[in-house]
């Protein structure tokens, strides 16, 4: 029997807000000048989980010894970078705005995302004139689950969220590990591959470049025609 498409659930960073440059900074601005990260090497290595995976990561890359009180310091020097940062520079992926609000109209949407609570709420603040809120029917975060993506709990807790059954819901996500921690919920995944790239996706059961060559209609298509297990680059 063919599934039906009854809910959407989207990341964030990558998805819907063009910010892993913001969050960079942001936790460049926390570590200080001994950090010897580049950017390159934070997208290919330190994004797709929480921060808190991606400031230890980043410490072990540029040599950088820390405990848990320092990891705290930098996590709320982040914070407010970051604040100040989205405010003035929040971006939309492009084609995000308009598929986040046409799905919103025919099904429940939800938010999955490895940002902490504040991170989203700076940056739905900043965007779509501060109308995003409204639209989701629930918002899971980092700050709401003990172990972040690559970890299934994020998705479940979204799909419980949004009161269906996994094998209804879609998930769009931008990283391997978002992949993963959405496959793992039993979900079916749309990549977007603007920042990791189709072939570090390839788990996901479609990938497109850009969510502006795809639209509610598409979605509805892809997910009612095609059965899982065979992935498409659109």
């Amino acid at each position: 029997m063919t599934a039906v498409l009854k809910g959407v659930i989207f990341d964030m960073d990558g998805v819907i807000i063009e910010s892993e440059y913001t969050h960079y900074r942001a936790i460049c601005h926390a570590m200080g000048s001994q950090l010897a990260v580049s950017y390159d090497t934070f997208v290919e290595k330190c994004t797709g989980a929480d921060e808190r995976f991606a400031m230890g990561r980043m410490a072990e890359l540029s040599g950088i010894d820390y405990d848990e009180v320092l990891l705290q310091q930098w996590s709320r020097k982040k914070a407010d970078a970051y604040r100040q940062l989205v405010s003035t520079e929040a971006k939309a992926m492009p084609g995000a705005m308009d598929l986040v609000e046409s799905t919103a109209s025919r099904f429940p949407i939800a938010l999955a995302t490895g940002s902490r609570r504040s991170d989203v709420d700076a940056a739905f603040e900043a965007l779509a004139e501060g109308r995003l809120p409204k639209l989701f029917h629930t918002i899971v975060t980092s700050s709401d689950v003990e172990r972040p993506k690559p970890d299934p709990s994020t998705y479940q807790n979204a799909v419980d969220g949004l009161g269906l059954s996994s094998e209804n819901c879609l998930a769009i996500e931008d990283s391997p590990n978002g992949v993963r921690s959405a496959k793992g919920a039993g979900l079916r995944v749309l990549g977007v591959s603007a920042m990791h790239g189709a072939e570090s996706l390839s788990a996901a059961d479609w990938c497109v470049s850009s969510l502006e060559k795809i639209s509610i209609t598409d979605l509805i298509y892809l997910f009612q025609s095609y059965p899982p297990g065979n992935p498409i680059i659109l």
